[in-house]
């Protein structure tokens, strides 16, 4: 995607596991090589977050160039990365949660977010627009990629669940099992924002129900490896 003046990917299955936690050393940086080179971007312009679900951005002037050192992971945990320098590719890896981009078309910029239930409760999606400072909210665009759908992401109880928060997004069902829509409630919360639905693009793809992309909870459920996909974002 590179029609709005950014480029946005995302890998899948089929481009291997892209996280050191779930996988051998020498198969990720491989995967990750090869993903890059599909994606026409040179691993010194890029820089990977380690992720610590939270709300934590950080703003990258220069890239790091730290996606296949894995002695390198640690140099930044967050959720998420700032860029307004046209070429500096922000990476993160995620199995169920919400993959994001938010690009300012007027200054520039983008932010790429780790979007978990922790990070919506917390509203990283505010944070982001905090950081920006976008002259216009209206103008801006939002798109999310792969996550965990309602129909898969289910609770056997309420315990824990700040009902309040997530209101009806949050629903007990003919199932009888407890629901929760984390891609909806982050789309309410983008307009809430004052982003303009139609500037608002969230795969319906269900990471839990799709075998192109990997999905903890399905782990969990199957005893199938984990692993982890890729977003990969940058200013043209």
């Amino acid at each position: 995607m590179n029609n709005l003046g950014i480029k946005v990917e995302f890998s899948e299955v089929g481009d291997g596991n892209m996280s050191f936690v779930w996988g051998n050393e020498a198969d990720v940086i491989k995967n990750r090589q090869q993903f890059l080179e599909k994606c026409g971007i040179q691993p010194k312009d890029s820089t990977i977050v380690k992720l610590e679900h939270g709300i934590k951005i950080h703003k990258i002037e220069n890239p790091k160039g730290n996606l296949t050192d894995k002695t390198r992971q640690e140099e930044l945990i967050g959720d998420g990365l700032y860029t307004d320098k046209a070429g500096v590719a922000l990476m993160l890896v995620v199995a169920d949660c919400i993959p994001a981009v938010l690009y300012d078309p007027l200054g520039s910029q983008i932010c790429v977010l780790h979007a978990g239930r922790r990070g919506v409760e917390l509203n990283i999606l505010a944070e982001a627009v905090r950081l920006m400072k976008p002259k216009k909210r209206e103008e801006l665009v939002l798109i999310a990629g792969a996550a965990i759908s309602k129909e898969s992401y289910i609770f056997d109880s309420e315990e824990g669940v700040d009902k309040n928060f997530w209101g009806s997004d949050f629903s007990y069902d003919s199932d009888k099992k407890y629901h929760m829509d984390i891609k909806n409630k982050f789309k309410k919360q983008a307009i809430d924002l004052g982003i303009s639905e139609n500037s608002i693009d969230i795969s319906k793809i269900d990471t839990f129900a799709n075998r192109d992309y990997f999905s903890h909870r399905r782990s969990m459920a199957t005893g199938e490896p984990e692993g982890r996909f890729a977003i990969i974002a940058s200013i043209l």
